[in-house]
């Protein structure tokens, strides 16, 4: 072979090896698409005259008390017996199961609300669901979970104690040590 030749097929050789070890994403087949992460997007509408499967009107957290949405679900021990197994399986990672926001993630992700608190006792059950299908923040979408367990949830949740407010102060208050032990 020639000089010449070697010479270009050393620099094809070396720019092969420079574009497989840089990560280039020229190989992507099907197998192995690009994929869209949640909340990298807002999600497409639905097209025009379109009529939901699950029978439920258009709406979202600004209308969804307009729009005459009614819990279906008797808050009876069945339905929180089956909100609290949905709760548990999607819920609690996030809320903790009491609601208090302790989730096990809590630690990931601190500024998760409790919903043990007046100010979702005073949002209507129309609200919760729709919170709970379209999500909110960093909060994901839950419209896989199937209708009635989003009922069943918000019959949970309207069961959960109430966590009350601490008062300002409250740690200044508490009495001292006055043993001398620490913790």
């Amino acid at each position: 072979m020639r000089p010449r030749s070697r010479a270009a097929l050393r620099a094809c050789a070396a720019a092969l090896l420079a574009l497989s070890v840089g990560g280039c994403e020229w190989f992507m087949t099907m197998s192995d698409p690009p994929d869209i992460q949640p909340h990298e997007r807002e999600p497409w509408p639905p097209p025009a005259l379109s009529i939901p499967l699950d029978g439920d009107p258009a709406f979202d957290l600004v209308n969804v008390d307009q729009v005459g949405l009614t819990n279906p679900q008797p808050a009876d021990s069945a339905s929180l017996a089956r909100g609290r197994a949905v709760y548990d399986d999607f819920c609690s990672v996030c809320h903790g199961p009491g609601g208090g926001g302790d989730g096990s993630i809590s630690g990931i992700f601190p500024a998760i609300p409790p919903i043990g608190t007046a100010a979702v006792a005073d949002r209507s059950d129309a609200y919760l669901y729709a919170l709970i299908t379209q999500g909110r923040g960093l909060m994901p979408e839950y419209s896989r979970i199937p209708k009635e367990a989003r009922w069943d949830i918000v019959n949970l949740v309207r069961s959960l104690p109430r966590a009350e407010p601490a008062a300002p102060g409250a740690a200044a208050a508490a009495p001292a040590d006055t043993t001398g032990g620490g913790s």
